[in-house]
C-alpha cells in the first residue's frame, strides 16, 4: 500500500462484521415476514403489499428527525447497538409466538413496523461512524468494502436460509436470523470511536430543514443527491415492471427468475469492489457520467430480448448483471463525498435528508410506473426505465466541482 493511503482502522474490521452479520439477518428477516404471512397466517396480497411497504413507511417520516437525535449523541455506536438488539428482540418474540402458535397478522405488521424504525436508526448511525473511524484517504474503499459485504451477505443468506428452511423448518430459519444479529452486537464491541467523536460542539434549537439546507447549499452534493433520485427512480420502475415483463410477457418460469436475480446480485458485488479503482483513475464525475450513460443500452437489452440473437435468457442475464454493476459502481462512487463536505456535527440529518430525497422517490416511481404499465404495457416502461437511467447523467455534467473527487 502506497504512504498516501493509510491502513484501515481495526475497528473497521469489525464494522465490516457488523455489516455482514446485519445484511445476512436483513435477508433473512425479509423472507420470513411473507413466509409467516402467508404460508403460516394464509393471508393473501393485499395483506403482504401493506407488510412489504411499513418499513418504508416508518422510514419517510422519521429518517430526519432520527438523525437529528443522533447529531446529538456522543456515542453514536450506542444507536446502532439498540437498533441491532431491537431486531433482535423482534425475531425471538416471532418465534415464540410462532412455536406458541399465537402469531396473528397484526402482530406481524408491528414486528415490521419495529424492524423498520430500527433499520432507520442503524443505517443513520453507521452513517456518522464510518467516518468517524476511517481516514478521509481511504473512505470511498471502506464504502466499497461495505457494499461488498452487504450484497455478499444477501446471498449468503438467500442460500443457507433455504437450506435452514428445508431441514429445520420456519424456527431454524427465524433462530439463523437472530444468531446472525447476535454475531453483529458481538462485532459491535470491538467498533472503538476515536475521541475526536465523542468531545464535538452540540448544534442548538436544530430544525427537521437543517439537513435539506445544507445538503443543497452544497454543489457537489445537490447534483449527487439528483442524479441519485433519478437513478432511484429507475431500479424501483426496473424492479415494478421487469417481473411481470419477464414472468408473464416472456413466460419465464420463477426459478429461472429467481436465477437471474442471483446473477443481477453478481453484478452488484463486482461494481462495489471496482467503484474504488475506477473513481481514482477515471475521477469521480466522468465515471459517473459514463455509468448513467451506458445504463441506458444496459437496459434496452431488456426491451430488445427477443429481437437480438440467441436466447432470450442470455441477454436478461447480460442486462441484470450490467445494470446492477453500473448502479452498484454509481453508489458506491461518490458515497465519500457527504462526509468529506459536512462536519460530524451535522452529518446525521444531512445523510438522513439525502436518503429521503433519494429513496422517498422510489415509492413515487413504483405508483406512477406500476398504473401507467396496466395501461401501456411493460415494453414502453421500461424504454422509459431506460430514459431515467440516461437522465441521470445530467446534474453530474452541469456541476463541474465534481472533478475535484477521484
Amino acid at each position: 500500500m502506497s504512504e498516501d493511503l493509510p491502513p484501515l482502522p481495526r475497528s473497521f474490521r469489525y464494522l465490516v462484521l457488523t455489516r455482514a452479520g446485519e445484511g445476512f439477518g436483513d435477508s433473512l428477516a425479509g423472507t420470513i415476514m411473507p413466509i409467516l404471512a402467508v404460508s403460516v397466517l394464509g393471508l393473501g396480497t393485499g395483506y403482504v403489499g401493506v407488510l412489504n411497504s411499513i418499513g418504508l413507511g416508518t422510514f419517510l417520516p422519521l429518517e430526519v428527525p432520527v438523525g437529528m437525535i443522533i447529531d446529538r449523541m456522543r456515542r453514536r455506536g450506542t444507536a446502532m447497538t439498540m437498533a441491532t438488539s431491537m431486531r433482535c428482540l423482534v425475531l425471538a418474540s416471532l418465534l415464540a409466538l410462532y412455536l406458541t402458535q399465537t402469531l396473528s397478522g397484526p402482530v406481524l405488521l408491528l414486528a415490521a413496523g419495529i424492524i423498520g424504525i430500527a433499520d432507520v436508526v442503524f443505517t443513520t448511525a453507521e452513517t456518522t461512524v464510518i467516518p468517524a473511524l476511517v481516514p478521509k484517504k481511504r473512505l470511498k474503499h471502506a464504502y466499497s468494502r461495505l457494499a461488498v459485504t452487504s450484497q455478499s451477505a444477501s446471498v449468503a443468506a438467500a442460500g443457507t436460509g433455504s437450506l435452514a428452511l428445508g431441514f429445520l423448518g420456519m424456527p431454524g430459519m427465524i433462530t439463523l436470523a437472530v444468531t446472525s444479529y447476535v454475531s453483529s452486537l458481538l462485532s459491535q464491541l470491538g467498533i472503538q470511536a476515536p475521541a475526536q467523536a465523542e468531545t464535538m460542539q452540540i448544534r442548538p434549537k436544530a430544525r427537521l430543514r437543517d439537513g435539506f439546507v445544507a445538503l443543497w447549499e452544497i454543489p457537489a452534493l445537490r447534483a449527487l443527491t439528483t442524479s441519485a433520485a433519478l437513478t432511484n427512480a429507475g431500479v424501483m420502475l426496473g424492479n415494478t415492471i421487469l417481473p411481470v415483463f419477464i414472468l408473464s410477457d416472456l413466460g419465464v418460469s420463477p426459478a429461472i427468475y429467481a436465477a437471474l436475480g442471483v446473477i443481477s446480485t453478481i453484478g452488484a458485488i463486482i461494481g462495489a469492489g471496482l467503484a474504488p479503482r475506477l473513481s481514482g483513475h477515471y475521477g469521480l464525475r466522468q465515471l459517473r457520467i459514463a455509468c448513467a450513460l451506458v445504463a441506458v443500452p444496459a437496459v434496452l437489452l431488456a426491451v430488445f430480448c427477443q429481437q437480438l440473437p440467441g436466447p432470450e435468457l442470455i441477454w436478461l442475464a447480460i442486462q441484470g448483471l450490467s445494470w446492477n454493476l453500473l448502479v452498484s459502481i454509481s453508489a458506491v462512487s461518490g458515497a465519500e463525498v457527504l462526509p468529506k463536505t459536512i462536519s460530524q456535527e451535522q452529518l446525521a440529518s444531512v445523510a438522513a435528508s439525502q436518503r429521503t430525497i433519494t429513496l422517498g422517490i422510489m415509492p413515487i416511481s413504483a405508483l406512477i410506473g406500476g398504473a401507467l404499465g396496466t395501461v401501456t404495457g411493460s415494453v414502453p416502461m421500461l424504454v422509459v426505465w431506460a430514459g431515467l437511467a440516461g437522465l441521470a447523467a445530467l446534474p453530474i455534467l452541469a456541476e463541474g466541482s465534481l472533478e475535484d473527487y477521484r
